[in-house]
């Protein structure tokens, strides 16, 4: 699995059809300069990123808007389309989209900024667990009916092809990351880790706020990173939480559920993660799979990765940071 190192503009190659989701949406966007798009796979942190793109734009510390409100979710199917159009029509501050489809089935716009983060996918899997099982409309909870391992096992070896109705997978989160790493030398392109949220959460905004041209004083945006911090949003839920308004959670406050780093560990066997180990370095470079895992930092700082996710090797590798243009860009003979 390889999306390469293209020079090349991206370009929207497939149409991606899902149980929330319909690429065919994009035909009605109208696009606006300086758009910001969140672009995450489920469980990422979008909705955090979202709440921090809001912030940075608007300034307000007590912004008491509900980030899915500033940034909906445009191909999703959960809203009907002319609303969210005209919701947008209507919104006169610098627009954030929210998305999970990879950069092969969006729009791409030159004077737009793309958020994209990535998390631990041992923690997507058992994060998105939680989701499922807390929402209150009627899914098929299948996976939710095996064990946890089980379930593991079926996400970490599931095929994925691109545009095709499929679950939840390790290799559809791989195939979401390689789309945005090989144009991730585009100056409007970013990658951000949950990790590294977690860790430095006012670094990584100051570091948001440079890729989005937005200039905040120092003292603000300390008090606008007090406001996106995990534990505020968690207990403001009712403020944060996207589809409070529809009832779509059992309990809002589990929508930002535990928000850790490493809670993989409490389910899976060491030989569940030398399992996902091995598959995932059949997708991507030990570099690459190693800044899926853990982002950036050295471990032997207090800004490194958390022990709970660093295992010996990776300790021993020494720091690891996200993929940067000038790491990315292709060869002058492309």
């Amino acid at each position: 699995m390889n999306a390469g190192r293209s020079p090349d503009r991206p370009e929207m190659r497939h149409l991606y059809k899902g149980m929330f989701t319909d690429g065919t949406r994009w035909s009605r966007f109208e696009h606006q300069p300086g758009e910001i798009f969140v672009c995450t796979p489920p469980k990422c942190g979008t909705t955090w990123t979202q709440a921090i793109c809001a912030l940075l734009v608007f300034q307000r510390p007590d912004l008491d808007v509900n980030p899915a409100e500033i940034s909906p979710w445009f191909d999703s199917t959960l809203v009907p389309l002319d609303e969210v159009v005209e919701r947008l029509r209507g919104q006169a501050h610098r627009h954030v989209i929210k998305t999970h489809t990879p950069l092969d089935g969006i729009p791409y716009f030159e004077d737009a900024r793309y958020v994209v983060v990535y998390r631990d996918p041992r923690d997507v899997f058992f994060s998105l667990r939680n989701h499922v099982d807390n929402m209150k409309l009627d899914l098929p909870k299948t996976a939710l009916e095996t064990s946890p391992a089980e379930a593991f096992h079926r996400w970490l070896e599931a095929g994925f092809q691109p545009g095709e109705d499929q679950g939840p997978s390790l290799a559809g989160l791989v195939h979401h990351y390689e789309t945005f790493r090989s144009h991730a030398h585009l100056p409007n392109i970013e990658l951000y880790h949950y990790s590294d949220l977690k860790r430095d959460l006012l670094g990584e905004m100051k570091r948001m706020a440079d890729h989005l041209d937005i200039e905040v004083a120092p003292e603000l945006i300390s008090r606008l990173a007090e406001t996106a911090s995990f534990e505020n949003m968690r207990r403001n839920a009712e403020r944060f939480a996207p589809g409070t308004e529809r009832g779509l959670w059992q309990d809002s406050t589990r929508f930002f559920n535990r928000g850790t780093i490493g809670q993989w560990r409490d389910e899976l066997t060491p030989d569940d993660d030398a399992r996902f180990r091995e598959r995932l370095a059949s997708m991507l470079p030990d570099q690459e799979a190693r800044w899926l895992i853990g982002g950036s930092g050295d471990p032997s700082t207090a800004t490194g990765p958390d022990s709970s996710t660093t295992s010996p090797e990776e300790a021993a590798a020494g720091p690891t940071r996200p993929p940067r243009p000038a790491d990315l860009a292709p060869p002058a003979d492309g």
